[in-house]
């Protein structure tokens, strides 16, 4: 039904009146001529439908009956064309419209990547623009193959990658490698030697000879574990020695904060400078050229989407925030919250398995600089392998 609904559509149809003489007879007449009429209505004025092309067919019957005819309304695709003709900047933004959807529908809208973990997403739209898969690229004239080896080239990360196209959407699906655990090799020969100096607290030996017991005090460089390893008859056999010798150790530093800095401070200045980016292409929004002097720039980007669908067409925004430099002169006690940021990042800094134990801090002033000392008492694992030359 709704297929016959849309032919008498496309066609065109009318919808006429019958008066005067005998339409009982006129519709016999249609009837036995093979046209089809529907919606027949044969009260105080019968009507009916028609297809628009045989509507001049109907006449000689009418006549022949006696009737009058006369079109009521006329619908349909034609009439609808005719009406339009008068309105000729309608058709031909139609047809404009038609052909544009048609050459951007052939181009790259947006470019997706997924899949990627610890690979930026920057860096991966950044090469494959390189390459030549970009926003406004031509379909047609993407070798996904070849670009999937370059890019696995470029990033030793990517272990498997695949171009999908999905309409105007180009989607970079990755599958990134898994690191190899770090494999220790032990087949050298070796000694176990103090990384640092300090007063042994705890010994285990996996492999070698011990030569410090608990209480001694090392100095950095010391034999802590002998590679050589002497058996019940006197023999001597050389290993590859492994050992943790945790010892408390002593660490200092020595931080120096200016008490007069230069500081940068905005002015209260600022310029906004707007953009409509289009298939890769940037058209300004706002006349205004980049600002001359000392300005700190912050951009922002607005993806537009239709329907979750991401469009080519982003508004990219950038605010330059005018700044001057001044000197200013800042307390002791500003100074020291300086400084104890700067002991946090030295304590970050130090082994993984160093634990602090205690700290020690003091602070003196000399010629407009705070000098903030720490002396710090770790515990930390003080074994360092040492591999041993053997000359044949």
């Amino acid at each position: 039904m709704l297929s016959l609904k849309i032919t008498r559509w496309c066609l065109g149809y009318v919808r006429f009146s019958v008066t005067g003489g005998s339409p009982e007879r006129f519709f016999n007449y249609c009837a036995r001529s093979g046209i089809i009429l529907w919606n027949i209505t044969s009260r105080s004025s019968s009507s009916a439908f028609v297809a628009s092309g045989l509507y001049r067919a109907l006449r000689p019957l009418a006549r022949k009956a006696g009737c009058r005819l006369r079109v009521r309304e006329r619908h349909g695709l034609p009439f609808l064309l005719r009406r339009m003709r008068t309105h000729r900047g309608i058709v031909y933004g139609a047809a404009a419209f038609a052909v544009i959807l048609i050459l951007l529908s052939l181009r790259v809208w947006c470019v997706d990547v997924t899949g990627n973990t610890t690979l930026d997403s920057r860096a991966v739209l950044s090469a494959l623009a390189e390459n030549g898969v970009s926003p406004g690229t031509r379909i047609a004239a993407v070798d996904t193959k070849r670009v999937e080896q370059k890019l696995m080239l470029m990033f030793p990360k990517i272990r498997w990658m695949t171009i999908n196209t999905q309409g105007c959407m180009m989607q970079v699906c990755i599958q990134e490698k898994t690191e190899q655990p770090q494999i220790v090799e032990q087949n050298g020969v070796c000694n176990v030697k103090a990384s640092a100096t300090g007063q042994v607290t705890a010994i285990r030996v996996y492999a070698g000879t011990a030569q410090v017991n608990l209480g001694d005090a090392v100095a950095q460089g010391q034999l802590l574990v002998s590679g050589v390893v002497e058996d019940a008859l006197g023999g001597s056999t050389f290993v590859h020695a492994s050992a943790e010798i945790i010892a408390e150790t002593s660490r200092s530093c020595e931080i120096r904060i200016p008490l007069r800095q230069t500081l940068r401070e905005p002015t209260g200045t600022h310029v906004v400078r707007r953009s409509l980016q289009l298939f890769g292409a940037d058209f300004p929004l706002t006349m205004i050229g980049k600002p001359k002097g000392n300005y700190d720039v912050s951009g922002t980007q607005t993806d537009v989407k239709l329907f979750g669908t991401l469009l080519p067409v982003s508004l990219y925004e950038e605010v330059w925030n005018g700044m001057q430099a001044k000197s200013v002169e800042i307390s002791r006690q500003q100074a020291i919250v300086k400084a104890k940021e700067k002991l946090l990042e030295y304590e970050k800094s130090l082994p993984g398995d160093a634990k602090i134990l205690s700290s020690d801090v003091s602070d003196r002033i000399e010629q407009e600089v705070l000098i903030y000392s720490a002396s710090l008492k770790c515990e930390e694992n003080i074994a360092e392998e040492s591999e041993i030359l053997i000359k044949s």
